[in-house]
């Protein structure tokens, strides 16, 4: 009798997920319920859906009236982030070819050009209708709505350029997203993950969803969230410092006096989460994606609030500089000088 490798359970769950049964279902019809054959099979049919995706893309970059973006042009986006990752940052997956093409004449200049990049990712990132589009993709996953009351506060706190409370509500989330995405929410009898199992479950992505939505898209951001969190939010302290001191362990502890709740690693951190809500839609794969499909009269209703906070804030600054012209600004270390409008 023939052994059964998992390049053959590789082949049979590709055409079962193709199918859209489920991961659960896949798993258990094929009998894999062993993790490290699991660990395998998933891998193999991730690199089956890539290769499937990219022959389809080749093809309709071909066909008339059809716009998509190419292989080729994938290709650079992933060499792009591959760029940012080294200071934390990603080409966020809500921008326009025009904003993707600015970032990359601008990452050609680095490093001298980072301040330049954080204030034009800044200027798309945290305007007033990302923030209320990032707000309702959180309310709609059911693994991150719990959280999307601090995002909000995150926000409020953002625009008041009160950086510290910005950045110390916003990485908590982070690994309250992981773990509840991982399964755990503190109820039952299991232990909370390792700090590695936490520090890699989002390049883990083929063991959750080897057949996500947008697969190229898909691979793009988990890479450059994983590179993220990995390098920088998550790196193990005695093996390195993380660039900017963007740190969830110097948040946590307070080590030293380092400056690590700044503006620009707050934009830093918006623009994570962007990203880790853009790969758990692909991979639970809803039936609208709610970037797309907002609740107009909530998002109008959020972009005012949060252009009235931006108002008050500015008449604020004014109004201190007018009596106080020579104080220094101490709103939070280092501002930049985009602001959102």
């Amino acid at each position: 009798m023939a052994k059964i490798t998992a390049a053959h359970l590789a082949t049979a769950a590709f055409t079962q997920l193709e199918a859209n049964k489920s991961v659960a279902e896949v798993r258990a019809d094929l009998a894999i319920g062993d993790s490290t054959m699991w660990s395998k099979v998933s891998a193999l049919v991730y690199e089956k859906v890539k290769a499937a995706a990219r022959k389809e893309r080749d093809k309709d970059v071909r066909r008339p009236h059809v716009s998509a973006t190419s292989n080729a042009e994938i290709t650079n986006l992933l060499a792009l982030n591959e760029q940012l990752t080294n200071y934390a940052l990603l080409a966020p997956p809500t921008i326009t070819v025009v904003e993707y093409r600015r970032i990359e004449q601008l990452a050609a200049e680095l490093p001298a050009s980072e301040s330049a990049i954080l204030a034009y990712l800044d200027s798309i990132i945290t305007s007033p209708r990302m923030c209320a589009i990032l707000k309702q993709g959180f309310a709609y996953s059911f693994i991150f709505q719990a959280f999307t009351s601090l995002v909000e506060a995150a926000i409020i706190a953002y625009y008041q350029e009160n950086y510290v409370s910005a950045f110390l509500t916003l990485v908590p989330v982070v690994e309250g997203l992981i773990l509840r995405w991982n399964g755990f929410d503190g109820s039952g009898p299991e232990p909370k993950p390792e700090f590695e199992t936490i520090r890699k479950f989002v390049g883990n992505s083929s063991l959750r969803q080897p057949n996500p939505d947008n697969v190229l898209f898909h691979d793009v951001y988990v890479k450059a969230s994983q590179a993220i969190l990995t390098r920088h939010l998550y790196l193990n302290s005695e093996t390195g410092s993380a660039y900017a001191n963007f740190s969830r362990h110097l948040a946590a502890h307070l080590l030293n006096n380092e400056a690590f709740a700044t503006q620009p690693n707050c934009i830093r951190l918006f623009i994570l989460l962007d990203a880790l809500l853009k790969v758990h839609l692909y991979e639970t794969k809803p039936a609208k994606d709610p970037r797309f499909h907002v609740d107009e009269p909530m998002l109008q209703r959020d972009v005012l609030r949060y252009q009235l906070v931006i108002a008050q804030q500015r008449a604020f600054g004014k109004a201190l500089a007018e009596f106080f012209p020579t104080a220094p600004n101490d709103a939070s270390y280092g501002a930049i000088s985009v602001k959102p409008g």
